[in-house]
């Protein structure tokens, strides 16, 4: 990414009164007008493997199940999960197998995974009822989507469809087919704090030389950012040759090559983050430590590119050719999918982030975390998350994201004084954010 490739779309007031975070009449407006209306990530792709298989997800009060229909890949059924007798939950399990019919656990109504309702138990109770109507109680179905190994949905029978929607996301990140990772890792973590704060935290990079000092020095480079449709992006630029902490010591060098440079930033990442650069990009980068000095950046980035397919196709995992080092760097740092949804792609996969706020507290959502990384057709992966309760659950699991949890918790709290009346963001390195807040009051409106 260059300055050239920047939009003028920058917003000019880069300043967000406090009550787009506090404020009970924006927690209404965006349950009634900003989740209804948005395409939502439920899950990945490889949860609904088997036919029959099923995913159930929330969007505030809406609870949802999406259903593998067929062996197509595009055989997916999304319906609410809610039985049209009395409104009982339909399923109460967070995923797993379905039989031909889904009973309700209530009075034993029976619905097809199309949300079709197929008996009522004492059916010919209703005889010559007019408002027994089988195919008026049939569960409205939801529109769902598929892009890049995750399933979306979207409670708005008119919205936008998918592809258009995602399209500057998709234009950026198709070269790393996301769709043929596997989870690396996968957490779950009952996040004390406002959807938002999480979402903002990881849509700018204007905080990693301050917050991130566990082995590396950021606070040489600079992440610009833009808008792209509904959605945000980053990249990094400048920053020179960093200094970083040397493995198993408390003592500091400073790279003196490029390829040291990349080393200390990719060791960086693997040691503390375990998403971004796994085995193959570190193995890479360790070949490329030894080039000689003197060697042509150009040269060190080609030999580190062909290095990591060589690495990467040793696991018997397949690296996709269209990611070249082109597209890799056009594609940038960091991509916030509108609402709710983070990507920071890489050679070996990406890091995802989900944020999916509580329906009763506005100081409470579900964090997913996913890492990426590219393996065997054989591989698996975690079939479900590990779950924390909180932040401090989760310390221990991952030193370079306690950094960033220590300052969420501090931000979801010191933003209810009276004292703070509400962000100014960077004008450049957090236009980001700005850009995310005009897009929730397109939604929400402003009061």
């Amino acid at each position: 990414m260059n300055k050239q490739q920047a939009p003028d779309t920058f917003e000019p007031d880069i300043f967000v009164p406090v009550d787009r975070w506090t404020s009970p009449a924006r927690d209404a407006a965006e349950r009634d007008r900003l989740w209804p209306r948005t395409w939502q990530m439920v899950c990945r792709e490889d949860r609904l493997g088997a036919v029959g298989s099923f995913v159930a997800h929330s969007i505030m009060d809406d609870p949802v199940l999406v259903i593998r229909t067929g062996e197509g890949p595009d055989d997916l059924s999304a319906i609410y999960n809610v039985c049209q007798h009395r409104g009982r939950r339909l399923v109460d399990r967070s995923h797993g197998m379905l039989g031909h019919e889904i009973p309700c656990r209530f009075h034993g109504w029976r619905f097809g995974w199309d949300g079709s309702l197929k008996s009522a138990t004492n059916e010919e109770d209703w005889n010559g009822c007019s408002a027994f109507d089988k195919e008026a109680l049939a569960i409205p179905q939801i529109r769902v989507g598929r892009w890049g190994g995750f399933v979306f949905v979207n409670l708005d029978p008119e919205a936008e469809p998918l592809e258009s929607w995602i399209a500057p996301v998709a234009e950026a990140l198709d070269p790393f087919h996301l769709e043929d990772c596997k989870p690396h890792f996968w957490a779950r973590i009952e996040a004390p704090i406002n959807w938002k704060v999480f979402v903002e935290a990881f849509n700018e990079a204007y905080h990693a030389g301050e917050t991130h000092k566990l082995g590396i020095d950021y606070r040489p480079g600079v992440a610009p950012g833009a808008a792209r449709g509904a959605h945000g992006m980053f990249w990094s630029e400048g920053g020179g040759l960093t200094s970083y902490r040397l493995r198993g010591a408390n003592s500091w060098k400073t790279a003196s090559t490029v390829q040291e440079n990349l080393w200390a930033n990719m060791a960086h990442q693997y040691d503390t983050l375990f998403a971004l650069t796994l085995e193959p990009t570190m193995k890479a980068a360790d070949r490329i430590k030894a080039l000689p000095e003197g060697t042509s950046p150009e040269q060190v980035m080609d030999t580190f590119y062909a290095a990591v397919i060589e690495e990467t196709e040793k696991t018997g995992a397949k690296f996709p050719r269209d990611l070249t080092l082109a597209a890799w760097k056009q594609a940038g740092t960091d991509w916030h999918i509108f609402p709710n949804m983070i990507i920071l792609p890489s050679l070996d996969g990406a890091l995802v982030y989900r944020a999916v706020p509580d329906e009763k507290d506005r100081d409470m959502c579900t964090v997913d975390i996913w890492s990426l990384g590219r393996y065997p057709a054989d591989y698996a992966g975690p079939e479900a998350p590990s779950l924390f309760e909180g932040f401090e659950a989760f310390r221990g699991n991952n030193p370079f994201l306690e950094e960033d949890f220590d300052n969420m918790e501090a931000v979801n709290e010191g933003m209810k004084s009276r004292g703070f009346r509400g962000a100014t963001f960077n004008p450049s390195q957090e236009a980001q954010i700005r850009h995310f807040h005009a897009m929730l009051d397109k939604f929400c409106g402003t009061p």
